[in-house]
């Protein structure tokens, strides 16, 4: 069931993405873009899926970042270009750092219950 919700985790994380690269040169918009970013990144369940929003994220971020090719930059290197540039580096940051909470844990030995 997981695994069906990676794309759609992914294009959760396009959409947001853009958005928060369109409108984060307004002081509203970077703020709503990297609150609810967080936000999602911590509702979602460690591992895939946190991983899978975050590189969606990432890509727009990227691509905004990039010089277009009629001129100029979607993400300016002004305060609030790079102060989005760092909070999506800090999104893919966290969900990398989560990926391996996300896992099941073996079984140890010291987990064991006594039977008694």
């Amino acid at each position: 069931m997981r695994t069906l919700l990676v794309p759609v985790a992914l294009a959760v994380g396009v959409v947001s993405g853009a958005a928060g690269t369109l409108l984060h040169q307004y002081w509203w918009g970077l703020a709503l873009a990297l609150v609810s970013g967080l936000a999602a990144l911590a509702w979602l369940a460690p591992g895939v899926l946190r991983v899978a929003f975050a590189l969606g994220w990432c890509v727009p971020v990227a691509r905004g970042a990039l010089e277009r090719p009629a001129g100029g930059f979607l993400i300016s290197s002004d305060a609030e270009g790079w102060s989005y540039i760092a909070g999506s580096f800090v999104l893919l940051v966290a969900a990398l750092a989560t990926m391996a909470s996300g896992r099941g844990r073996a079984a140890d030995p010291g987990d064991v219950a006594s039977s008694a």
